[in-house]
């Protein structure tokens, strides 16, 4: 099983060059009422305009019904705290000693106060991220990771077009960028082709 630590330092391994990370002791929030070993995470999307801060909760508890719902008293102390709309963004990923998968299954089906993802007895803690929003993004065909759609599209125009391949980046930024459909056509036309006239 690993420690909040380990868990934590791959959460920052995840989120380097995706998210701006601010760990608990640089924000205010609510604490364990019983004591558990225990931490919070905010990360916010960088480079997306009015992105808000999705809060992790960290628990490591015995398989014990008292911790447990003291975890869960916690997550909703914490979702009381937070303003709206990032109560919607409370994740608490549990570690708990000894959790068999079906019970593991249970308390990720229980959505009160916030979204709960538990690491199973024989996960690694990238399996574990890997089934949270940290999950990496990957092109179809790399890995079991998430597929980020946009990017598959793009590395498939190159394998059927070279001549697309310089310009796949600046393209992919301009689709991302949150432009009207027309500025990103011109923008499109102009990265492939400069300022020529196709009159």
């Amino acid at each position: 099983m690993p420690t909040i630590s380990e868990i934590v330092t791959a959460i920052l391994t995840c989120a380097e060059g995706r998210y701006e990370v601010s760990l608990s002791n640089a924000f205010e929030l609510a604490s364990p009422s019983i004591e558990i070993d225990s931490t919070t995470v905010q990360l916010k999307r960088i480079n997306r305009e009015g992105a808000g801060w999705r809060t992790v909760l960290i628990a490591a508890i015995p398989f014990d019904s008292a911790k447990i719902q003291s975890a869960f008293r916690w997550a909703a102390d914490v979702r009381d705290m937070l303003a709206e709309p990032q109560t919607a963004d409370l994740y608490m990923f549990l570690l708990i000693e000894n959790i068999a998968s079906e019970d593991a299954a249970r308390l990720e089906t229980d959505d009160r106060f916030c979204r709960k993802v538990v690491i199973r007895v024989q996960e690694d803690i990238d399996s574990f991220l890997n089934r949270t929003f940290l999950a990496t993004l990957s092109v179809a065909g790399e890995s079991d990771n998430i597929v980020d759609p946009l990017l598959a599209s793009l590395n498939s125009l190159s394998l059927a077009h070279t001549w697309v391949e310089p310009h796949l980046e600046k393209w992919r930024e301009l689709l991302l960028s949150g432009q009207s459909g027309d500025d990103i056509v011109k923008a499109l036309k102009v990265a492939a082709f400069g300022d020529r006239d196709f009159k």
